[in-house]
Order: C-alpha cells, then structure tokens, then sequence
C-alpha cells in the first residue's frame, strides 16, 4: 500500500515535473517567438523611417546642387551674353537661384544632425562667403561690360570653389547614401539570424512546440522578405537618384553637370596621352515660336526628337548632353573634321520634319566648335564653342517650318 502510495506520488510529481517543463519550454519559445517579432517589426519600423528621412536629404542635397549649378550658370551667361535685356533677366534669375540655394541649405541645416555630415556643412559654410563675394563680383562686372575681368575671377577662383563646393555636397549625399546600405545590410543580418535561430531551436523542441515554431518561422520569413524587397527599393532609390542628379529628366541625356566630368575626363586623359578631340555647342534656331505658336508641351516634345536625332548621329563613344533650355553639347573624341561631324548633326537633326502632337516641324540648329584639350578648362571650351556658334548665327534669319 504504501509502495503504491509511493509510485502515485513518484509519478504525480513525475507529470507535474514533465508538465513544468513543458511550461517552461513552451513559455520560453512564446517569449523567444514575441521578442523575434517585436525586433523584426522595430527593425522594419526603423528602417522605414530611416528611409524617408535619409531620401530626403539626399533630395535635399540633390536640389541644393541644382540650386547652386543654376546660380553659377546665370551668372557665366550674364558674362557671355551681349544683350543688356537678356542681363537684366539673367540677374534676376541669379538672385532667384541665389534665394533658392538659400532655402534648401537651411532644410538641410535642420535635418542634418550626424557629426560626419555636419562635418560637410561646416565645409559648404566655410566656402559659400567667398563663393557669394566673387559671384557677386563676376555679376557687377558684367553688368559694367568688364568681360575679361569676369572671366578671370570664373576661370582662376570661381571654377575650384565651385567644384570643392561641389564635392562636399556629393560627400553628404554619399555619407547618406552609405547608412542607408549599411542599414540595410544590418537589417538583413538580423533577419538571417533570427531565421536560423528559429530553426534550431525549433527542431528540439516537443510536437506543439515545433508547430508554434513552423508557424513562427513563416511569419520571420515574410518579415525577412520584407526586409530584402526594402533594401532593394533602398538600392534602387539611391540609383534613381544618382540618375536623376546627371541626367536631364526632359529628353533623358546627361546634363551639364555630367557632361562637364565627361570633358575634364578628356582634357585629363588629352594632356597625358595627346589624344584630341571635338567639342560642339549647339543652339536650336527659333525655338522660341514653336513654344509660342503650338505651346510649351510642343516645344518639350522637339527637345525630345532632336535629343534622339543627336545621339543617332554620333558614335557610341560619344557623349551628348542637354545644358540648357534649348541647348546642347556633343563630345567627340578624335574627331578630325568638326565642320564635317557639324554638317551630319545638322543634317541629321533637320531631317524629316519632327511630327509633333502639335503639328509638324522642321527643327534646325547652330552648332559652334572647340578643339581640345588644349590649355583651357570645361568653361572655357564651352564658351569659345558657344562663341563660335553665336558668331556663325548672327547671319541667320529664316524661320521654322510650321
């Protein structure tokens, strides 16, 4: 009797241990389980707002290069330009791009709070006094009709000032760039983690168990695929942003800003090898009456027609870019005859006429050429291409076909 008694009480404290356990393990997992997906959600939550806040200010950064391209554009053509009118419209465009550059550079100032990217700001602060005293400069002395003295505060203090400013907007885009991957690779390691942690602990657990753990696990996984569909829009974002900095978002061509990396790549590689080359700058004749006769959206798709027709008509290794309103530029390496290669964009660009939404239209165009590398800077060939193409334009007085 008492042998009995004694195997009821083994065996209840027996059941009781094992159901203990059983508690404890099943509890264990429950928490294991609750804190995988409270870091995973936290993660995910983090890595959104991360997201938004980190692609705002590299859009941010992105318009301030905009900004600050604009302003130092208006104020070279305020120098080249002989028309006082058209001056007086590119001042006030100046200091409208002046106000701008403004607005964003203290968005950023708000927005940016990390040590390494204030560091670039601190940078930016240091240069933009001097930048403004010698834009300012530049715009009084071309407002005097002191032309050469303009040009050489553009060519010998402007044009570095201008490219170290430059350089440290890129820095901050790419810090900001750089978390946003790195952000995204730890939120991938953790989601890889918790994964395989599951899955072993899974395995040693009871039948219950290992169900929780399976129906966990498929929870983790899609948190997980949530994760990589993240970092992958995150790469993707900052690709589309990289184009978006370099290319004209109207006809898709690399805009100035590519375009001159594009030619101190060639004057670089011109001065250590002595390999020439060709630059044009082309204006389209009368543009301005298809904007007034058949509307600006006609005029935006003639843009896009001529854009294709210039990049029909040159090699690949070429590079042809949008730099203005109606304005382009073609980099042509080793090309011995400019007057021929000008005679095949004009051809090529007037050939037939653009059938346009709108109507059809014959597109026609100046073009002016520089030879490189020769001792001179990207400003430097655009403007004697530029001069050259206004020179071979003043003759000109025929008007488009409508």
């Amino acid at each position: 009797m008492q042998f009995s008694q004694r195997v009821k009480r083994i065996g209840g404290r027996l059941v009781s241990a094992i159901t203990l356990a059983f508690v404890i393990l099943l509890a264990g997992m429950l928490v294991v389980v609750a804190n995988s997906v409270w870091q995973n959600q936290r993660l995910l939550d983090e890595l959104h707002h991360m997201t938004e806040e980190r692609a705002q200010r590299i859009q941010l950064a992105s318009d301030l290069l905009e900004a600050a391209y604009n302003r130092h554009q208006t104020m070279v053509n305020q120098v080249l330009t002989d028309d006082p009118f058209e001056r007086d419209d590119l001042l006030m465009e100046y200091h409208r791009w002046g106000h701008r550059v403004g607005e964003v550079r203290a968005a950023l100032d708000e927005r940016v709070t990390e040590a390494v990217a204030r560091e670039r700001l601190e940078e930016q602060d240091a240069l933009i006094p001097e930048i403004v005293e010698l834009q300012d400069e530049v715009v009084d002395l071309a407002s005097r009709d002191e032309i050469e003295p303009a040009m050489a505060i553009l060519s010998e203090r402007l044009f570095d000032l201008d490219r170290e400013f430059d350089a440290s907007i890129e820095a901050l885009r790419a810090h900001e760039r750089a978390q946003m991957e790195a952000a995204a690779e730890r939120a991938r390691e953790v989601g890889a983690n918790t994964q395989r942690f599951m899955l072993v602990f899974g395995g040693g657990g009871v039948l219950f168990a290992l169900a929780l753990t399976l129906v966990t696990r498929r929870t983790l996984v899609a948190m997980h695929h949530d994760l990589r569909e993240q970092a992958s829009r995150l790469e993707e974002a900052g690709r589309r942003l990289e184009h978006e900095a370099t290319h004209d978002p109207l006809t898709g061509l690399p805009n100035r800003r590519a375009f001159y990396r594009r030619l101190e790549d060639a004057i670089e590689r011109g001065r250590e090898t002595g390999e020439t080359f060709s630059v044009a700058f082309i204006d389209l004749d009368h543009f301005k009456p298809v904007n007034d006769r058949l509307g600006h959206a006609a005029g935006d798709e003639l843009l896009g027609v001529v854009a294709r027709r210039l990049e029909e008509a040159v090699p690949e290794t070429a590079c042809v870019a949008r730099v203005g309103g109606d304005e382009f530029a073609v980099l042509l390496a080793g090309e011995a005859s400019p007057d021929t290669a000008g005679e095949r964009l004009k051809a090529a660009v007037s050939r037939p006429p653009a059938q346009l939404a709108a109507g059809a239209v014959t597109p026609a165009m100046t073009l002016g050429w520089a030879r490189g590398p020769g001792d001179g800077d990207p400003d430097t060939l655009l403007g004697r291409a530029d001069r050259e193409m206004y020179a071979r334009k003043a003759g000109r007085t025929s008007t488009p076909s409508l």
